[in-house]
């Protein structure tokens, strides 16, 4: 029994390491395809081109044809979800990266292979004559709140349900060049259920070309007229099945099989739930115990994270809470991360974020991403952003307010000031699991005198004051300027 409980672990391991070597390994296509998009001679700050209004929430997206976008490869999504409203079940070919910007709420992913270990009693309370209800399983609710970063694989249906008392609004990166997505750039969506409006219909007219392609090349040649009218109704994927067909795969009613369809919802991808969702553990105080015991588990398992499952995966982390700042200046601001080391299922998603707060007239001192391109969203307040290309030439200095998205290509070196009256506060999604940062200052400390004397054409006493007067960190606070200046 020994034996095999070994060879089976030792298998587990190795079908891991070879799947972190092979994602590690190759690159799709679409990675090569973005090279020409990032001929980039001028920077725009992106605000939403398009809105979705639902029954309870709306849903604004960017246009991902900004070149911007096309060089960093990815989309973006902003839901705002009214209190007691429900984002419908969705998936996508695309990993996501998900900020809470205000609110609370909770989120059910439903994970391939995994147990269904949680029951929520039904109401005892039965018509007479009824059969009585069975207990409801399912996988587990999770808990999120301000400030969260959340990871959705490739593929996954999640849904969200706002708990709140405000209105709860998220910003979500689409990875649409991640190695996950075998399909093209173009950013999807899949909704389980609903009739769901599209949210990037910028990408829709070639999809809209092959959707009306003859039904018999898709379905068979004998496929009914009925049947094939019913399956252009709806927009949700059991939309394009027939009532009859559904109803005979999930054993269940016809009329059932017609509501699964939503083809006259008018409600879109996110609806009022009435009388608020019913779900077990209403103050969340067993769930924070249960994923107390699930960190303290995971840190007996070991740092490296290799025998951790994806059903116990631990998919959030709260990046905007003062006490895990990375970076801090009490004068300037902080900075906090969060990586496949702090969040080790960001290393299958290949994605990380930072969160950035600059008080006033702090300043983010000359920097760039190693290897990672970079989006900056802007939270709160306001503030100034300057991005430098390979020539010297400033291709972005401008003025940033909340909503706006400003891309960081790769290598182009960026400083943010936040304003005089008002701080600025931001989250910046990476396209790398463990994006790597180099700040100016770092280099001109670790470079000898002599080369930087002779590189910029300094005396030697100029060279001493610029390594080792300036400020220990990359966060720095403006001085006043003199009268004399």
């Amino acid at each position: 029994m020994i034996t095999v409980t070994m060879s089976k672990h030792f298998l587990s391991l190795l079908s891991l390491s070879f799947l972190l070597y092979a994602g590690a390994c190759l690159a799709t296509s679409s990675e090569f395809d973005r090279l020409n998009q990032c001929q980039l001679h001028n920077i725009n700050a992106l605000e939403p081109d398009h809105r979705v209004e639902s029954e309870a929430g709306l849903t604004e997206t960017w246009n991902p044809n900004h070149p911007e976008l096309r060089c960093a490869g990815v989309s973006l999504i902003r839901r705002t979800i009214d209190p007691n409203g429900l984002h419908l079940p969705s998936f996508s070919p695309s990993p996501q990266l998900i900020f809470i910007i205000q609110g609370k709420g909770v989120l059910g992913l439903t994970l391939p292979g995994c147990p269904e270990p949680y029951e929520e009693p039904r109401s005892s309370q039965s018509r007479q004559g009824s059969r009585p209800q069975q207990p409801d399983s399912h996988q587990k609710i999770r808990r999120f709140r301000k400030g969260d970063i959340i990871a959705i694989p490739s593929g996954i249906p999640y849904w969200t349900y706002n708990n709140g008392d405000e209105p709860l609004v998220a910003i979500s990166l689409l990875d649409t060049s991640n190695i996950a997505n075998r399909l093209d750039s173009t950013p999807r969506v899949f909704y389980l259920g609903g009739n769901p409006k599209a949210e990037f219909p910028e990408t829709q007219e070639g999809q809209q070309e092959r959707h009306s392609l003859p039904v018999g090349r898709r379905a068979g040649q004998h496929q009914q007229e009925k049947e094939s009218e019913e399956q252009n109704e709806g927009n949700s994927v059991l939309s394009g099945f027939s009532s009859e067909f559904l109803a005979q795969t999930f054993n269940t009613e016809e009329d059932i099989a017609k509501r699964l369809r939503s083809p006259r919802d008018q409600r879109n991808q996110i609806v009022k739930v009435e009388g608020g969702l019913r779900i077990i553990n209403p103050e969340g105080q067993q769930e924070e115990k249960e994923e107390e015991e699930e960190e303290k588990h995971r840190s007996e398992q070991g740092r490296n994270g290799l025998e951790e499952t994806i059903c116990s995966a631990k998919i959030r982390e709260n990046i905007a809470n003062p006490a895990r700042a990375d970076l801090y200046n009490p004068r300037a601001g902080r900075i906090s991360t969060a990586n496949s080391l702090t969040l080790p299922i960001l290393r299958y998603l290949r994605l990380s974020a930072e969160y950035v707060r600059l008080y006033r007239n702090g300043i983010y001192a000359p920097h760039w991403n190693i290897d990672a391109n970079s989006l900056l969203y802007v939270i709160r307040g306001e503030g100034r952003v300057r991005i430098v290309n390979s020539q010297g030439n400033a291709v972005f200095d401008n003025k940033v307010r909340k909503g706006q998205l400003v891309v960081v290509p790769q290598n182009f070196v960026v400083a943010e000031q936040a304003g005089e009256n008002e701080g600025l506060e931001y989250v910046v999604f990476k396209t790398n699991d463990r994006a790597a940062v180099s700040h100016v200052q770092q280099v001109f400390r670790a470079t000898p005198a002599d080369v930087l004397a002779n590189a910029f054409g300094l005396r030697q006493r100029q060279v001493t004051e610029l390594k080792l007067s300036g400020n220990d960190g990359p966060l720095v606070h403006r001085q006043p300027q003199s009268q004399s200046d």
